[in-house]
Order: C-alpha cells, then structure tokens, then sequence
C-alpha cells in the first residue's frame, strides 16, 4: 500500500466512526430517528465529483465551510431542493411541503445541521492527525456559507485553492436516513494536501 492509498485508508476508518457520532448528533437535533451510513471514501478527479452531485443543467444547494488549524481544506454538503427544504420543514415543525423557498428560517436549519454532522465527522478525525506541541486536539469547521448553483460552478468557487494544487477530491459515499427515509445528500470532504500529510497510524 502506498502513502496515499494508506492515507485514504485512514481517512475510511475515521468516517466510519464519524458516521456514528453524526448519526447521534443529528438525531438529538431533529428529535427523530436518524441514520448515516458510510459505504467508502474514493479520491477522484474534480470533473468527477461534480457530475456526482447532480446534473450539470440543473441547480443544486451546498453548505460549505473551512477546515482551519491542523486540519485545511473544505467540508462540502450538498442536497437537491427537495431534501433540503423537506429538512426545513421536520426541523421547525411544519407539515412537509410547507417550505416552497430557502427563506431565513430554512437556510438556518441547512447551516446549523451541517455544523452538527461536521463537527462529528471531525472530532472523529481528530485522534488521526499528527499534532505539534502546544497545538489544541479539536478540530472545528469555520461557520458554513449556504448557496445553490449549478454544480460545477458551486464547486469551482468553493473549491479553488485546491483546483490550483491538485485536481483531486475526496468523495465521501455517505447515505442519510431520516425517520426511515433516504434523503439524497453528498459529502465531499476536501483535505489539503498539507493536511493530508499529517494522517498517522497510531
């Protein structure tokens, strides 16, 4: 096994126990049964992951947020209207199909419930990272940004420090289950390459 497939192996391991401590989190947030599941991470080319989000003909949403510290890239979660605007709807309470637009209110259940799988995801990565003396264990994502586009453009804005450095994305094949129904969201998790150097075997 080479340094970066032992790399991606590292990363597989930490997801699985962040799907976990996501599932947890996001059920105590929406009050109802929740279930994320974790098939594999691939690292594949960025024309790739954009087609893995949807059409290019047709706009998707995305919460995305920074990963700062010992841990820099971006956190990608990205969802149709429907799966996102249905998420509006069970987290304040409203009959499904209520929310017809991303308003304040429903742009605010997105945000805060990608913070919430987020900080999962990383705590569970966090035990994974070489750190410097002195250099703090938690890893927390910057307050997410919400926007909805076509997919390569999205990526493309969110996503341009790495373009210039590599071309490959790490694509989380994670499947979301709310109250026993699939909802379609994707996870990109888009590590560095800097940060990717830091993964250890412990």
């Amino acid at each position: 096994m080479n340094q970066a497939e032992r790399q991606v192996h590292l990363v597989q391991a930490a997801f699985h126990r962040g799907a976990d401590h996501a599932s947890e989190a996001l059920e105590r947030w929406i009050g109802r049964p929740a279930r994320i599941t974790f098939d594999a991470i691939e690292q594949i080319p960025l024309d790739e992951a954009m087609g893995v989000l949807g059409p290019a003909d047709e706009p998707i949403c995305c919460c995305t947020a920074e990963m700062t510290g010992r841990l820099t890239g971006h956190l990608v979660l990205a969802f149709d209207d429907t799966s996102g605007l249905a998420l509006a709807d069970m987290l304040l309470g409203h009959e499904r199909g209520t929310a017809t637009q991303w308003d304040e209110m429903a742009t605010s259940a997105a945000l805060e419930t990608c913070n919430i799988v987020w900080c999962a995801y990383l705590n569970a990565l966090a035990p994974m990272l070489s750190r410097a003396p002195g250099e703090p264990e938690e890893l927390l994502p910057s307050p997410p940004r919400f926007g909805r586009d076509f997919a390569a453009s999205l990526l493309q804005f969110t996503l341009m420090e790495q373009i210039v450095a590599s071309d490959q994305v790490l694509l989380s094949r994670t499947h979301f289950q709310i109250d026993g129904t699939a909802v379609d969201w994707t996870l990109l998790f888009v590590p560095d390459a800097a940060s990717m150097s830091k993964l250890h075997v412990d």
